[in-house]
């Protein structure tokens, strides 16, 4: 785990997000949408596909689309 720290215009964040009332309450909001991020890139990752699944499934787009009837 790492520690890092981040500048937030309290007042503008606090217009837009009332229930953002103190250091706390936006320090957890932060930390949730870092967790959020890290589990789309986790699944981003995993949908990524290798170069023989891409060709295979190109070279099947191709007959399809070049078929004669």
């Amino acid at each position: 785990m790492c520690m890092v720290s981040i500048n937030v215009d309290e007042a503008a964040l606090r217009d837009m997000r009332p229930e953002l009332d103190s250091t706390a309450a936006i320090r957890l909001w932060v930390q949730e949408l870092i967790d959020l991020r890290m589990r789309e890139m986790r699944a981003e990752e995993e949908e990524t596909m290798s170069i023989e699944e891409a060709r295979a499934i190109t070279l099947k787009a191709i007959r399809e689309e070049y078929a004669r009837p």
